[in-house]
């Protein structure tokens, strides 16, 4: 064995000049590397001074010696602690459990992976359908029917499902290693953190909690274990599982689905985050990212030129990131404005107007009405209070302001007109979530019904209670032929998904605006406190300059009957889609349209563009244009 100074600028571990190259941070003088054959026990002890030292950073170059198969930890004043770069820990394949046999080491090297032709897909936010997932969620319940439940595998078995739905794009809550249970005792939340390994981590079964969603810190590097079936097949022998994660993301983007990740960062280091993130995207093929850190690694990330294609997602973003869009923003204000509507409260009409067409030239944005920190769709439309008393904190944990709505009675029930009502809101809320500008997102299981018992808050709940029940029901299979209709609807008229905001205007004179405004008057958007009904209506040439029709939406949140007055077009209108099973009624020889209470409807008309020709139609636009603004700054 040749031992030599290593390269400072590889951290973790890496093949380098026909060897091995090994990069630690300490602050110590001294340290030791340890490593460890196929059955982890000791075979080599290199000791690290300062001439492998540069500022706090060891580094050694291991040459002569095959070590595919072995393991390494560092030893410092006696203790062990594991790489935080490391990219594959040993003895983490089973979810929430210990075992006094566990040695936790970190893996030397992973397999060549053979990626074929397979490449990110860089699709535009505007033309994604964004799917979140607990990848242990997803598939952990019998009623999945896949037979590697809880994996990526898992995901992999769904993918037929995710393409019947019209999905583009998965978004993954964290699936890196994070420490669910307390495995790793001296894990704190900072990337300069001890990484305890070697000893067996008594853990108090009966008072413990697990972290089943993964915000927490963890080896950001490593693909969780738990989440393979190879690994949890596997537990007391190391068998490489990051292959699994591998063939899941090839499979998807061969199926035309993005994968983006979830990564919580704390108090890592800028240059940390910017590394794990170049990581994932080099090493694992990812699309995107979605990242809690701060604001400076944010700008660091939207800068650099590696992940100029990679999509990045946060809470809030308002910089400048060059010639493409790829940063977005997580739009918690459309969630709170368009479940206030949902629900009927006041003064929501010229909110709704303005986040629905919002898309900014610089970032993009995520809209969803339901997430997993918060009620799923049906939850939403079922409950008036949290009901998180599985979590062992006494319904204190949660969010008390959720803008939910019980539709007259708490939790099930076998009233049919409460059915009936919850079943319009649902569908009401995914016409709000696929027809407003920017991406859509909805919460893995919303798409069929999914629920937790008004828990809005499982981050600790590993069973059935968070798991996506599968069980087709009646009602389910109604909002599952809903929703694909409603992804299917967006995807054939552009104007629905264009890049940026859409401006209120006739820029082409065909005499319609791309968007417009409407109410009991046409060209005339009533929004005082009290109205709770309005009419968007979409001009598809913007769009497709070879589309002449037209999209009105009516949206009714009231308690009664309204009818809306429909721009005359030298066609006809008709209903396509309708919340209500009773459909829409289009009177006054196709001159308005009546909705029943707490509906939407969706027309659709044809018209022939008179060029060069500003119509009495285009002037009632440009006038309801004039007013909106004077209503809303914003729009």
């Amino acid at each position: 064995m040749l031992i030599s100074k290593g390269n400072p600028m590889l951290m973790g571990c890496s093949r380098y000049k026909d060897g091995y190259n090994f990069t630690y941070e300490s602050e110590c003088e001294n340290a030791a590397l340890l490593i460890f054959d196929a059955h982890m026990k000791p075979k080599e002890r290199i000791e690290l001074d300062s001439s492998m030292k540069c500022g706090n950073i060891f580094s050694v170059h291991v040459s002569g010696r095959r070590l595919d198969t072995c393991f390494y930890c560092y030893e410092i004043d006696g203790l062990m602690y594991l790489d935080p770069y490391a990219k594959a820990i040993t003895d983490c394949g089973r979810f929430g459990q210990t075992d006094e046999k566990d040695v936790y080491l970190a893996a030397i090297d992973v397999a060549n992976y053979d990626w074929e032709d397979d490449r990110p897909l860089n699709y535009d936010y505007s033309d994604c359908i964004f799917y979140k997932m607990n990848v242990r969620g997803f598939t952990k319940s019998r009623t999945s029917k896949v037979k590697d439940k809880g994996t990526f595998s898992g995901i992999i078995n769904k993918i037929p499902y995710l393409k019947e739905l019209g999905i583009t794009t998965i978004e993954l809550q964290p699936a890196y290693e994070f420490d669910e249970i307390g495995r790793f005792p001296q894990l704190t939340d900072t990337i300069m953190s001890k990484y305890g390994a070697g000893t067996h981590y008594s853990v108090d079964k009966n008072t413990r909690k697990i972290n089943y969603w993964g915000y927490t810190g963890g080896f950001y590097f490593a693909p969780k274990a738990s989440y393979s079936s190879i690994a949890s097949k596997h537990p007391g022998v190391f068998r490489d599982y990051t292959v699994e994660f591998k063939n899941m993301v090839k499979e998807l983007h061969r199926n035309g689905i993005e994968v983006v990740m979830e990564m919580f960062f704390t108090n890592e280091s800028t240059g940390f985050i910017l590394q794990c993130v170049r990581y994932w995207v080099t090493e694992y093929h990812i699309d995107g990212v979605h990242v809690y850190c701060d604001e400076s690694a944010l700008k660091a990330l939207s800068q650099d030129a590696l992940l100029a294609d990679t999509k990045i997602i946060t809470v809030y973003w308002n910089g400048k990131t060059g010639t493409k869009k790829h940063m977005a923003n997580y739009n918690n204000d459309f969630q709170n404005i368009v479940r206030r509507l949902l629900k009927g409260d006041e003064n929501m009409l010229g909110e709704f107007a303005a986040i629905s067409r919002k898309n900014e030239a610089n970032s993009a944005s995520i809209n969803y009405i339901a997430n997993n920190n918060g009620f799923t769709l049906n939850d939403l439309v079922s409950y008036d209070r949290k009901h998180n008393e599985l979590n062992g904190e006494n319904n204190r944990d949660g969010e008390d302001f959720n803008f939910s709505w019980n539709c007259g009675e708490e939790g099930s029930t076998r009233k049919r007109k409460i059915k009936e009502l919850r079943m319009r809101q649902i569908k009401n809320a995914l016409v709000f979530v696929f027809l407003s500008a920017g991406t859509p997102l909805i919460l893995a299981g919303d798409e069929f019904g999914n629920s937790q018992n008004g828990n809005n808050n499982p981050y600790c709940v590993d069973s059935e209670l968070s798991w996506v029940n599968w069980k087709e029901t009646k009602e389910g299979k109604e909002i599952l032929e809903w929703t694909k209709a409603l992804i299917q609807f967006r995807q054939n008229n552009k104007i629905l998904h264009m890049p940026q905001s859409l401006t209120l205007s006739d820029r082409i004179s065909c005499g319609y605006p791309d968007i417009s405004y409407h109410g009991t008057n046409a060209w005339y958007a009533q929004m005082n406190t009290y109205d709770r009904h309005l009419g968007i209506m979409y001009s598809c040439v913007y769009g497709d300059e070879e589309d002449h029709s037209l999209i009105y939406a009516a949206y009714n949140m009231h308690w009664e009957n309204h009818s809306f007055a429909l721009p005359k077009i030298n066609g006809t209108w008709k209903v396509d889609m309708s919340s209500n099973v009773s459909g829409a009624v289009i009177e006054d020889n196709n001159r308005s349209v009546c909705v029943e209470p707490r509906s939407v409807a969706i027309l659709t008309g044809t018209y022939e563009i008179l060029l060069k020709r500003r119509s009495n139609g285009h002037k009632e636009a440009c006038r309801c244009q004039r007013q909106i603004c004077r209503l809303r700054e914003d729009i």
